[in-house]
């Protein structure tokens, strides 16, 4: 179990209405991985200048950006790309 929860920011949750089912699903699978290890190379890279912020790819339909919150355990979502 991992002690990283994952929080949408409201422009994200607001993209997300009318969010085709498979983009969710996709989501939800990338989140899950970030959230067992934020820093792993394979689901995510860092997005400089900004320390714990980074981006990571939905396929090839896309990407989030977050920032990684060490004193909260929080992953936050706060951009959203979807063109699948």
């Amino acid at each position: 179990m991992t002690d990283w929860r994952a929080e949408l920011m409201p422009a994200v949750l607001q993209q997300m209405d009318g969010f085709p089912v498979e983009a969710f699903s996709t989501l939800t699978q990338l989140l899950g991985r970030i959230c067992e290890d934020p820093y792993e190379r394979l689901h995510s890279a860092p997005l400089p200048p900004v320390p714990g912020r980074r981006i990571a790819e939905l396929g090839d339909h896309g990407f989030i950006e977050f920032r990684i919150d060490q004193d909260a355990g929080l992953i936050r979502v706060y951009r959203l790309v979807w063109t699948g």
